[in-house]
């Protein structure tokens, strides 16, 4: 059809126009029919079905004598916050509540705001939940917890000892251990 078309300018251009002219509209001509992009939607690739990664965080996790106000942790991916307030539950709970952001919008990385004065010699846990979720589709970081202690080592939660039966006179060993799971 392009074909077609330029032959017939070039007749008209016998009689009438330049080459010039000719070569300018035929150029526009073939610019309109043809088009300068695809129509459609982009495909997009394979849905992400994986959740957000620590990458790092700033005390890293499991710090020793923490003496910090503020605590940064690094996403792989754009995060956000979804029911914090239901999820986040600090051990052993402070009097002032946490000061977290961003809320509502989608970042990479949280900030954390200790409003409170921590006890010396103990271990916290700032467990998440399923709070922390990747911004486009949602998929959850489950049960991740920050852990640091105020201390020089971090408490195992285990209690090891002997429990004696004073009737029978015989000694058991016990080993308890707390689990989240």
């Amino acid at each position: 059809m392009v074909t077609l078309i330029l032959l017939l300018l070039i007749s008209i251009k016998i009689y009438f126009v330049s080459i010039k002219t000719v070569l300018r509209i035929s150029f526009f001509i073939v610019l309109i029919l043809s088009g300068c992009a695809r129509r459609g939607s982009p495909v997009g690739g394979p849905k992400d079905e994986t959740a957000p990664i620590m990458m790092v965080a700033n005390p890293p996790y499991e710090t020793l004598n923490f003496e910090e106000k503020e605590i940064r942790i690094y996403f792989d991916e754009y995060v956000v916050l979804k029911d914090l307030g239901k999820q986040l539950v600090v051990s052993p709970p402070l009097k002032n509540p946490l000061s977290v952001s961003p809320q509502g919008t989608a970042s990479k990385n949280i900030t954390i705001k200790i409003l409170d004065t921590l006890q010396p010699n103990t271990t916290y846990t700032l467990n998440f939940g399923n709070a922390i979720q990747d911004n486009n589709e949602g998929n959850k970081l489950e049960n991740f917890k920050y852990i640091f202690a105020t201390g020089n080592i971090l408490d195992s939660l285990m209690i090891r000892g002997d429990v004696a039966n004073a009737y029978q006179k015989n000694n058991l060993s016990l080993q308890v251990l707390y689990c989240t799971n």
